[in-house]
């Protein structure tokens, strides 16, 4: 009957819980290493189950919480699997499984590829959004899928429950009444290699959220280029993470592709590292772990506080890929981290730069491993007035330094753009971090508006194709069609351009800020406020445009103010709109907003689209003649990004 909600209540993941337990070795003792060398997921676990590496869950303050070995996990997994189809289920069948940071997720997430039904992994509360807003997205999530069964911890079975208000559901809250819930009779048929792996939500709406299909084999295929190629992951290899599991970069790349190479994982929670960064750095220093990756605001937070830091205690010569993905890479931040962190071993050799998406899996492309970041400096007036990335030989930077070159940790490389500012007469560059080359079997394009691929070095939309991408989005055939026009290649919604077959991010194409024809990066907006402003930090701003009375565009920057005096606001609102007209040449429409007011989706990502919708709906209230508002005290950057994840 449409409307009826069971519910069932079951659990718990079977691991050992004590701070004295040992987390899982590095290493298998007699087992061979095999690098995403499998036709499906559960046959890469039915492999790593052999050996004695595994999972390890550690609280923000570093004590081991629970252990679970790849063998307990596998039979973990097999038990609740054969409970979920005692629901009734039938093959393909989705179910919701809300991401928490636990073996539960993990546990649930291989139990629907051993029961042969799709997992749906569902966001975690935070505190962007509120209650209402929180079980609304969890509401529209479920809705589109056609979940059959929404799993969550029992803290979050209220939650749950008035999310699935009016569906058809049964909700199963993890507790330990696992063993009262009666097993299927059946025997387990495990997700093959032609058949859909899982439905992944991409993080760029909450309203009118996209179920991106994975098959196995775009799966695997990503599996064996990441492993293989992108990380070049070897035996001994260990991987710890912070990332959250609803998020591609979490799941896919810090959950899925290590067990494909047997390898094993520490992770703290995103809330836990959001109010003390520096844990995933002792994680890795203590464990000896040699892969992690982070947006770049993980590595500007680190740097940050330890910098207020009264004793660092860290070995970081262990951590061979400090990988880079998520969003736009900053290179001057990164050259911080390096130089901040080189007293404790950290090599800058060790940052790499990625791009990817979650419809082409995870990964697309990785810079070089063992280079750094390497930065392409162009000449910043032919690039706006043209479109072509042409090199900036002889143009200077802010730094008076020329050409091309590495971000190798001295801090002269930055990253979302630069302007001279010291000399009169010198052209402006823009500055972008490289992300490398596709990887092996994937296929890149920049093409122009009509679809006509174009040069070396000119700026267009970013179009992919190769084994990893999506079979669509799940349930709505429009959408598929629209970003697969072609049905092989994948409009990416991004901007770029390549260079010698290396590809560079320049942004987001429905973001641009188009004035007077210019195009106008807002990112270039965002980082000229935050970079000359002392009193900002990254991700304290969000520019897009808005139409004005004549029908022209009018940019319009948002900025987080932590102050509540008239003299401060005036002082902050003044600086903001000088350094954007001397760097970018343009007015700009600057409102003050209380701090944690911005948007972010799931995965992190400033949602600009979101701000400027809330900026049109009347969110920000305006006083002071229009230029904005302010709030009451200081938000910590860890409580941001605590919003954002």
């Amino acid at each position: 009957m449409i409307g009826a909600t069971r519910e069932v209540r079951t659990g718990s993941d079977g691991a050992r819980r004590s701070g004295s337990d040992e987390p899982t070795p590095s290493m298998n003792t007699d087992l061979p290493f095999r690098a995403a060398e499998f036709n499906s997921l559960t046959e890469a676990l039915d492999y790593a189950t052999k050996g004695e590496t595994g999972i390890n869950f550690y609280t923000s303050r570093g004590r081991l919480e629970h252990v679970v070995p790849y063998a307990k996990l596998r039979e973990r997994a097999r038990e609740l699997a054969r409970r979920l189809l005692g629901l009734g289920l039938s093959r393909g069948d989705r179910v919701a499984i809300v991401a928490d940071m636990h073996p539960d997720f993990v546990i649930s997430f291989f139990a629907c590829q051993y029961a042969g039904l799709l997992a749906v992994p569902l966001p975690v509360p935070t505190s962007l959004g509120g209650r209402q807003g929180y079980e609304e997205q969890l509401s529209r999530v479920m809705k589109t899928s056609g979940a059959r069964v929404a799993l969550g911890p029992e803290a979050l079975l209220n939650q749950l429950r008035r999310a699935a208000d009016g569906l058809e559901m049964t909700l199963i809250a993890s507790t330990p009444e696992l063993a009262g819930m009666p097993p299927a009779a059946q025997a387990l048929q495990p997700l093959g290699p032609d058949e859909e792996s899982h439905v992944q939500y991409s993080s760029g709406s909450t309203r009118h959220p996209l179920g991106i299909l994975i098959d196995q084999k775009a799966l695997m295929a990503n599996a064996a280029s990441v492993a293989r190629h992108g990380l070049e992951i070897r035996p001994g290899d260990r991987a710890a993470s912070w990332l959250p599991f609803y998020h591609d970069m979490g799941l896919i790349g810090f959950m899925i592709i290590p067990i494909t190479a047997q390898v094993t994982i520490d992770y703290i929670q995103t809330d836990g590292f959001a109010r003390r960064p520096l844990q995933w750095l002792q994680i890795i220093s203590d464990n000896r772990c040699s892969l992690s990756f982070s947006p770049t605001f993980g590595y500007e937070l680190c740097a940050r506080r330890a910098a207020s830091a009264k004793e660092v205690d860290l070995d970081l010569s262990c951590w061979r890929v400090a990988g880079i993905g998520g969003e736009m890479v900053r290179a001057e931040t990164l050259a911080d981290f390096a130089t901040t962190f080189a007293p404790y071993g950290f090599k800058p050799g060790a940052l790499v730069p990625s791009y990817g998406l979650a419809e082409s899996t995870l990964a697309f492309s990785f810079a070089p491993l063992g280079l750094g970041v390497t930065v392409d400096r162009v000449d910043k007036e032919t690039l706006v007035a043209t479109g072509v990335a042409e090199p900036a030989n002889g143009v200077r930077n802010g730094n008076g330094h020329t050409g091309n070159g590495h971000s190798s940790g001295n801090g002269h490389s930055n990253g979302n753009g630069g302007a001279n500012g010291h000399h009169r007469h010198a052209r402006e560059i823009r500055a972008f971090a490289t992300c490398g080359q596709p990887l092996p079997g994937h296929e890149v394009e920049v093409r122009d508006d009509d679809g006509n691929a174009l040069p070396e070095r000119h700026v267009g939309r970013i179009c992919i194709k190769g084994p990893s991408l999506m079979s669509g989005y799940y349930r709505a055939p429009e959408a598929t069609k629209s970003a697969m026009a072609d049905g092989e290649w994948l409009d990416t919604g991004d901007m770029g351009y390549l260079t010698r077959g290396t590809l560079v991010i320049t942004g987001r194409r429905k973001d641009l800020v188009i004035v007077n024809g210019r195009n106008i990066w807002p990112q270039d907006l965002e980082w000229h406020a935050e970079q000359k402003v002392d009193e900002l930090r990254s991700r304290d701003t969000a520019a897009f445009s808005v139409e004005g009375p004549d029908g022209k565009e009018v940019p319009v920057i948002l900025v987080q103010c932590r102050s509540q005096g008239a003299e401060t606001r005036e002082r902050l609102r003044s600086e903001v709109h000088s350094a954007i007209f001397r760097n970018a040449g343009i007015d700009c429409r600057v409102i003050l907003i209380p701090p944690r007011s911005l948007p972010f989706t799931t995965s992190g990502k400033l949602s600009r689209a979101k701000a400027k919708q809330a900026y049109l709906a009347g969110a920000f209230e305006e006083e002071d003649a229009g230029r904005g508002v302010v709030a009451n005290g200081a938000e910590s950057r860890e409580q941001d990004v605590k919003a954002s994840y």
